[in-house]
């Protein structure tokens, strides 16, 4: 679990990474109108030039994310053996998040402990074939299966620094990078990797930390 657990996290940092090979630290922003990149790197108090370089081929306009590096971020909050995030008020939130599968609404195993260990998510089971759909409007960044016992995953990253996995899928119709919409379908529901039956693992993160899925979904 330990195993899985890291390379998920650096999977997370991994998004930040710029042109050149070292990872960056920083943030995304969605930007709520048009900004150009001098009015944004004053408000962030960084290099107009760092800003421009590391969104080659992004518009500064309403409606993209905008990649602000900085000395602190979320790197910073990724590293495995650093002290532990602080408790994130879910209650603040609410019920933000769309159920992942419509057309299942059973939870087969359910967060918390299972076997002995931390189940990081929750289970959601359903026909093989079944379409899932983005929680929330999110980049993609991650789609593959590079982690052997998620079998084929797609892992978004969302504002206010949310971030929703889904896994063991039977088809990813996901690109790293893409930009994704609330309620678009991912993929369809499988049983690739370590997995019993077909069923979508679906995690949700504040940034390192996983949280309960089921205090943020709407099941309705």
């Amino acid at each position: 679990m330990m195993q899985r657990l890291s390379f998920l996290l650096i999977l997370f940092a991994a998004f930040f990474a710029g042109a050149c090979s070292s990872i960056q630290s920083g943030k995304y922003v969605l930007l709520s109108n048009n900004i150009g990149p001098g009015e944004l790197s004053k408000k962030y108090n960084i290099p107009e030039r760092k800003l421009v370089e590391a969104n080659k081929d992004r518009p500064f306009v309403r409606g993209q994310w905008i990649f602000i590096p900085q000395e602190k971020g979320v790197l910073r909050a990724f590293q495995i053996n650093e002290e532990a995030p602080p408790q994130v008020d879910i209650n603040s939130y609410g019920k933000k998040f769309l159920w992942p599968v419509p057309s299942a609404h059973a939870v087969s195993s359910n967060y918390g402990g299972r076997w002995g260990r931390k189940h990081e998510g929750i289970d959601i089971p359903a026909s093989q074939g079944t379409p899932f759909l983005a929680v929330d409007d999110g980049i993609v960044i991650y789609s593959g299966r590079g982690i052997r016992a998620y079998g084929n995953l797609t892992v978004l990253a969302h504002k206010d620094g949310f971030f929703s996995v889904y896994a063991h899928a039977k088809k990813n119709y996901t690109q790293k990078g893409q930009k994704v919409f609330r309620g678009q379908v991912l993929g369809l529901v499988g049983r690739t990797g370590r997995a019993t039956g077909p069923h979508l693992h679906f995690e949700l993160r504040k940034e390192s930390r996983a949280l309960n899925p089921l205090d943020l979904l709407a099941r309705n």
